[in-house]
């Protein structure tokens, strides 16, 4: 029995991503279903990057809840877009990919303690801030850093 596949295809930055969407719900041949509350179905996903003259394939493979596969793909798909955004963030605000830290478990502390700013300093400011006011307001006044810190917004400290 063929499935049916879902193909996106999106050309940007240079590149052209080819995705491609296959959701099973016949799962009653996996042992090991009872074993995984709420799954409903197994997935694959199939994604070619075209750049220039280099093409590069990769798959996935998932196990979900999930039936319907065009929610399928658009929850893989904003998993990533998630995924991206936050590594954009912690590269340019923090500079992440320049961190040359390896000795024992250093780098995986460091990326943990950017990761705790980052979420302290995105809720818990003011909203009228950005994200890079904030951290130079933290860096630079020792009360607004304990409060977003303690998760304490007042008129006096924002």
């Amino acid at each position: 029995m063929a499935l049916p596949v879902l193909e996106t295809v999106e050309k940007d930055h240079g590149r052209i991503e080819i995705r491609r969407t296959a959701l099973s719900s016949a799962i009653d041949w996996l042992d090991a279903k009872p074993d995984w509350a709420g799954l409903q179905a197994v997935a694959c996903v199939e994604s070619t990057r075209i750049i220039g003259n280099q093409t590069s394939t990769e798959y996935r493979y998932f196990l979900c809840s999930l039936t319907d596969p065009g929610r399928f793909a658009a929850t893989v798909r904003g998993h990533w877009g998630i995924e991206n955004q936050q590594h954009w963030v912690l590269d340019v605000q923090f500079g992440e990919d320049a961190c040359r830290t390896r000795r024992d478990h250093s780098a995986e502390n460091l990326a943990l303690i950017r990761r705790v700013a980052l979420n302290t300093l995105r809720h818990n400011g003011p909203i009228r801030d950005s994200l890079k006011q904030r951290k130079i307001r933290a860096a630079l006044n020792d009360r607004y850093r304990l409060n977003r810190l303690l998760g304490i917004v007042t008129p006096a400290s924002s």
